[in-house]
């Protein structure tokens, strides 16, 4: 069970409040949208002002550009993670209808207004209360036009949500079948939405996550990460019911029993052992696992031993050898040349860019 604020009512107006004001970027789109849609009159030097403002918001921060079908954010572009593997922040209204993709996971709630999510090649209206999740693989963007719509992006680098999070969602259910399929790129529906509607007391925990990300109190990203935990488990236990996706009713997938296991021993799993656990074949095991995820048996263990390293490179202080060794690589040069492959940079360099 959370810890709410001394003053629920308080918190979830405080929050309200605080989105509801209009940033720099947020008028500057507002002032781009209506110039555009002739809602205002404007003289010919703001017409140039606001059109110069717009690119520098939209190109020079959100990489948008009608010149290319979708932007890559990257996760080390401010204002993400500068404080920590877990960034939330006021989704902008009127921000331009460009679809991009990045390499962290991303969720999406609405606390009031209206609004669209274009995931994919599907079109998602999502209404006060409804809390989404989708591939982060998968080019999106969310269309906002209007003042009333307020709503909040929850932000996790992939290796600290594997880290933090696999243990909560470890039991058979939708929400870990589902992290499994698009952790492994494997995925049935390019999202799900659950629809709490007026669930005041989710809409409490969205509030209480928002306000200690803004003030940052003493020990506030443990308290961040122990909301998040019992955020996936009050959506599965209230509301499971209250889900929807472009796809069929979502089914478990018994299959996935394999990859939550080798994510679970990841350090110490081999196939032999895959195979006297599930009673399979090798030759079978290994056909299923290159159909299910893309991949072999061996390519999930070694990246999942890589992203384990990432985290210690920015979490400790052990040497890179000694992350090598811990990571079972048969030596420094090995562990660098996959790191490499993996996160396009040195461990060293990874450690001191992620630490600043």
């Amino acid at each position: 069970m959370f810890i709410p604020t001394a003053d629920d009512e308080s918190c979830i107006e405080e929050t309200l409040q605080s989105l509801s004001q209009f940033n720099s970027m947020e008028k500057v789109f507002r002032d781009h949208y209506r110039l555009n849609h002739c809602l205002d009159t404007f003289t010919e030097e703001e017409r140039s002002a606001i059109e110069k403002q717009y690119e520098r918001f939209a190109e020079g921060v959100f990489h948008m550009s009608t010149s290319v079908p979708y932007a890559v954010l990257p996760d080390t572009k401010e204002p993400f993670f500068k404080n920590g593997p877990i960034h939330l922040m006021k989704h902008a209204r009127y921000i331009p209808s460009h679809k991009h993709i990045h390499s962290f996971f991303e969720f999406f709630y609405v606390l009031k207004g209206k609004c669209t999510h274009v995931c994919g090649s599907k079109r998602y209206p999502l209404t006060a209360g409804d809390f989404c999740l989708w591939q982060f693989d998968i080019p999106h963007y969310i269309h906002s036009d209007s003042d009333d719509c307020l709503a909040i992006n929850i932000l996790i680098q992939k290796p600290a949500f594997q880290a933090y999070f696999f243990g909560v969602l470890s039991e058979q259910n939708l929400l870990n079948a589902y992290f499994n399929k698009i952790l492994y790129g494997n995925g049935d529906s390019p999202m799900i939405v659950f629809h709490t509607g007026d669930d005041r007391k989710f809409l409490l925990l969205i509030c209480s996550m928002y306000q200690e990300y803004e003030k940052k109190p003493l020990h506030w990203q443990t308290m961040l990460t122990s909301y998040l935990s019992f955020l996936f488990v009050y959506l599965l236990r209230e509301h499971q019911g209250h889900l929807s996706s472009s796809e069929k009713t979502f089914e478990y997938d018994s299959s996935l029993e394999i990859f939550q296991y080798i994510q679970e021993h990841y350090d110490t799993v081999t196939l032999d052992d895959l195979c006297r656990k599930f009673n399979y074949t090798s030759a079978y095991l290994s056909r299923l696992i290159k159909k299910k995820s893309g991949m072999t048996f061996t390519q999930i263990v070694t990246r999942q031993r890589i992203e384990h390293g990432a985290w210690l490179l920015i979490h400790t202080d052990r040497t890179i050898g000694q992350i090598a060794r811990e990571v079972h690589c048969s030596d420094t040069s090995h562990f660098c040349r996959l790191f490499l492959k993996f996160y396009g940079m040195s461990p060293g360099a990874y450690r001191n860019k992620n630490r600043e």
